[in-house]
């Protein structure tokens, strides 16, 4: 009996643990695609800043990208701004994370020019270029990572 609690308790906690290529995939889809921006949102929500930072980035991308899938303007804006709020933190906590830069560099690019959030994109496009090479990202992503970046 004590062992299938043990089982049941590591399998519980294995379902929580968030594999970063599921995050990136949601990500990359987010945008245009409400159910995976929920999702995202959904599985990063309790994601802690000093712990999960990169989830927390993925976390406030997601509460960004929501902005998108509302009516009413105001609606928009403040999904936009709590994210906004977020992702700044993480990246001020985890200055030199280059997927954490590379999370706010998609967003400034896509954003609404009136938003005026684009002031870091060629500051983070240098870093990302200067460090991906230091990641234990695969060759594959590396390369569509430097594609998104020369777009």
């Amino acid at each position: 009996m004590k062992s299938i609690f043990i089982l049941a308790f590591v399998l519980s906690n294995l379902a929580t643990l968030t594999d970063v290529t599921v995050l990136r995939q949601l990500f990359a889809v987010a945008n245009v695609d409400e159910a995976s921006n929920k999702k995202l949102v959904e599985i990063t929500k309790s994601a802690d800043l000093i712990t999960d930072s990169v989830d927390y980035a993925y976390n406030a991308a997601g509460l960004m990208s929501m902005a998108n899938h509302v009516f009413w303007p105001g609606t928009k804006l403040s999904y936009f701004n709590q994210g906004k709020v977020k992702l700044e933190k993480a990246v001020n906590f985890a200055l030199k994370n280059v997927e954490i830069r590379f999370i706010r560099y998609s967003i400034q690019k896509n954003a609404p020019i009136i938003l005026g959030y684009f002031d870091k994109m060629q500051e983070d496009k240098r870093f990302i270029l200067k460090n991906i090479d230091g990641t234990n990202w695969t060759n594959e992503y590396k390369q569509e990572v430097k594609g998104f970046l020369n777009d």
